[in-house]
């Protein structure tokens, strides 16, 4: 007898002494206490599972709990003696156990046995990383990774990754995580997994990663804008701080230095030209005295840690001094070079617009060209040029090339103006670039990540299969994938050969110049040596790659032999284009043949329609193959474009045939169709289109159908039809819808007579 069931045996017995002991006090079903029969409970194991028992006969008072084990295994049990029983199951308890609850007044006692369903919660069995602890700064990754297991059969267990106790949404019920930080978060996180299975009993396991940050680098947003000045005059332009940022929100300090670009021609001289930043980053440019001309800038903004990035070439033009002149005594709407002699112009001044003064000498007389106005500048005044085409060297009389002009704020301009919440973005303008508007702008490194977007783009280095690689940073856009990795095409394998989406190892015997082959299984790490007449390169004194010299001799457009890329001998590829002649002398035999068969076709075709139409079981054979009868109507409809184009009529008119399908119509109405009724209606329709007396025979009716206006392939189609109709008298039972099917055929072939 097994260990368990000693038990039962022994508590049975402990019943029954208890029985018998108070039964000496004549304990009747009034007296006894007897329990609620609630027996059977489902517990998860580690879950604290409580329950008040209960009398359904007599109040509580002076009643006595106990229990008694039927499994001596279980663990964490207790009932007060008010009747609440306690159990936190452990591991060693899963199963099913049994208890017995006793219930005891004065010298009365009532039993319950009470079973016990306990469940197991899973176990995670191995995780990765071993250590709870993980360090990473912000642009690596963590790969975690767990395994468990469950001791109750038949059981589903779901993985759940979480951040910070946030489920990861995209991790759902995978048994690996890959955590990539970015730049959002720094710190330390919780990283967890719990695996819970379909009595939502769980275990979980959690890691600490500390998330360094990483400093990087300033971001030119904007290009920085061109910028004029007038000479021997300071002049503030913008501040730099629209055009930079530091996406980890620091200061920026900025500097600035004179370049060369390659673009000019060499030996440009260059105005002299200063710049000064202030601590806000607005760049003022002062020239030196006297200086004409254009120079180019460079500007560089750094954060706190010294990493930069550079601005785009800035160039600074500088406007001459007498027009600077010029524009302080202009007027807003009149000036010289206008085409009116306005009050404070005269001969003197503006010979231009008033004329030459009556008593000065005339001598040479400037001829003035002008372009048209640039565009209005920010600092409100526009400029263009005047050239004297006659060169007499006066420019007492030259229109004036600066005009005063009121600037408007643009959304081009380059400048953050007007209400501009940036640089020509925001307010008035287009919407400023953001790090989710799926484009990439403001110095982005990818499609709204990099630069000041705090996403990472992803890349070949790190840790995760994205962009279309084929296997974690190997295969697509990346470098190839070794061998047992996962791919999608050859050229994501370093072999160069993918089988059943598996990189295979590259080996000296696969027949692709892999692994830094010299040629194809041969140099390199291969211990073959390469021939130089099958290197692929011309070298060795060949005439062209592995031809000519000690090799076969290079193909020629005139060798008389197909060779090289040619298509035929001596033409196509990269000589003359082949005609019908050299296809002809190619095939010759193969021409000769195929005119023989071109010519019997028809021949054989037409004797054989006539053959089908003596012979009405062989024209029903064709007619119901699908592929013969979809042949045969688009022959028909091949032919009938020839017949309408001779404007041969029709074998029946349009009104007779629709007064056919009326009728057939009337009759696939009807819930049961009468066979003989059918084959006589389709007997009607056929003695009205070949003419046929009441009484005829099947030399008469092939006479007929020969000798009718209908088509040659129709006739086959409307012989294999009525063979087939002839089922109709003869067999004992048509199904329904097989008679349905004959009315929409007859329907069919009736309309494509009618067509033509």
């Amino acid at each position: 007898m097994n260990k368990k069931a000693s038990m039962v045996v022994v508590l049975v017995l402990f019943f029954l002494l208890i029985n018998i002991g108070f039964s000496s006090g004549v304990c009747t079903s009034t007296d006894t206490p007897r329990i609620n029969p609630i027996n059977y409970f489902e517990i998860g194991e580690g879950e604290l599972f409580v329950h008040d028992f209960n009398l359904t006969n007599m109040d509580e008072q002076g009643i006595f709990y106990s229990y008694a084990l039927f499994d001596r295994r279980l663990t964490g049990i207790s009932i007060s003696s008010g009747g609440v029983l306690r159990f936190e199951p452990s591991s060693d308890d899963v199963g099913v156990s049994k208890i017995g609850v006793i219930a005891v007044k004065e010298s009365c006692a009532g039993t319950l046995v009470v079973t016990f369903k306990i469940f197991a919660k899973p176990k995670i069995t191995s995780f990765e990383p071993k250590n709870s602890s993980v360090q990473i700064n912000q642009t690596q990754s963590v790969y975690f990774r767990v395994k468990a297991i469950d001791k109750d059969d038949n059981e589903t267990l779901i993985y759940e990754w979480l951040l910070d106790s946030g489920l990861i949404n995209e991790s759902f019920n995978k048994t690996n995580y890959i955590f990539r930080p970015g730049y959002e978060l720094s710190g330390v996180h919780n990283i967890s997994a719990r695996v819970t299975d379909s009595h939502n009993l769980s275990d979980i396991k959690t890691w600490y990663v500390q998330v360094s940050k990483v400093n990087r680098a300033p971001t030119l947003l904007f290009p920085v804008p061109n910028f004029m000045v007038f000479q021997n005059t300071a002049t503030g332009a913008y501040n730099l701080n629209d055009y930079f940022y530091d996406p980890d929100g620091g200061m920026l300090s900025f500097s600035y230095r004179q370049v060369n670009p390659a673009f000019e021609i060499k030996g440009t001289a260059y105005a002299n030209i200063s710049a000064s930043i202030d601590k806000t980053g607005f760049v003022t440019y002062d020239p030196a005295l006297n200086t004409s001309g254009y120079a180019y800038f460079v500007f560089t903004a750094y954060d706190i840690m010294n990493k930069s990035v550079e601005s785009n070439f800035v160039k600074v033009d500088v406007v001459s001094s007498d027009k600077f002149n010029t524009l302080k005594n202009v007027s807003r709407t009149d000036f010289c070079g206008d085409y009116v002699c306005s009050a404070v112009e005269d001969c003197s001044n503006c010979p231009f617009d008033c004329g030459p003064c009556e008593d000065e000498e005339i001598g040479c007389m400037p001829d003035w060209n002008c372009s048209d106005w640039g565009p209005c500048m920010p600092g409100g005044f526009m400029t263009r040029n005047c050239t004297d085409i006659a060169n007499c060297g006066d420019n007492r009389s030259k229109p004036d090339e600066i005009r005063i002009c009121e600037y408007n704020a643009t959304c081009s301009d380059g400048l953050k103006n007007g209400i501009e919440e940036g640089v020509d973005c925001g307010g008035p303008c287009d919407p400023c670039p953001t790090c989710n508007d799926s484009i990439q702008n403001q110095g982005e490194e990818g499609v709204d990540c990099g630069g000041p977007c705090l996403e990472i783009c992803p890349s070949c280095t790190d840790g995760v299969k994205n962009q279309d690689e084929s296997d974690v940073d190997c295969g697509g856009v990346c470098a190839g994938c070794a061998g047992n990795q996962s791919c999608l095409k050859n050229k994501d394998c370093e072999s160069l050969r993918c089988e059943y989406l598996i990189c295979t190892f590259p080996s000296c015997e696969d027949g692709i110049k892999n692994q830094e082959e010299e040629g194809v299984d041969c140099g390199g790490p291969c211990t073959k040596r390469c021939g130089t007449c099958s290197d692929g390169v011309q070298n060795g004194g060949e005439m062209g790659v592995d031809c000519g010299g000690l090799c076969r001799p290079c193909p020629r457009c005139d060798d008389g032999v197909k060779n090289g890329d040619e298509r035929l001998a001596d033409c196509g590829g990269n000589c003359r284009k082949c005609n019908f002649s050299d296809y002809f002398q190619a095939y010759y035999a193969g021409f000769i043949i195929l005119f023989i068969i071109l010519g019997l076709i028809p021949f054989l075709l037409i004797s054989y329609f006539f053959y089908l139409l003596t012979h009405p079981e062989k024209a029903r054979g064709l007619y119901e193959h699908n592929s013969t009868f979809a042949f045969l109507v688009g022959a028909n409809k091949l032919f009938r474009k020839i017949r309408v184009s001779r404007k041969k009529s029709p074998a029946i008119s349009e009104e007779v045939a629709k007064n056919f399908i009326n009728e057939l119509n009337d009759t696939s109405k009807r819930p049961e169709i009468n066979d003989k009724e059918l084959y006589e209606r389709i007997q009607r329709i056929y003695a009205a289109l070949l003419g046929l007396p009441e009484e005829y025979d099947n030399n008469i009716f092939n006479m007929r159908l020969r000798a009718s206006k209908i088509p040659l392939l129709m006739k086959i189609l409307f012989m294999g039809f009525y063979k087939k109709a002839e089922i109709l008298p003869l067999a004992t039972f048509v199904p329904q819808e097989v008679k349905l099917d004959m009315i929409v055929e007859m329907k069919f072939l009736l309309g494509e007579l009618v067509k033509g």
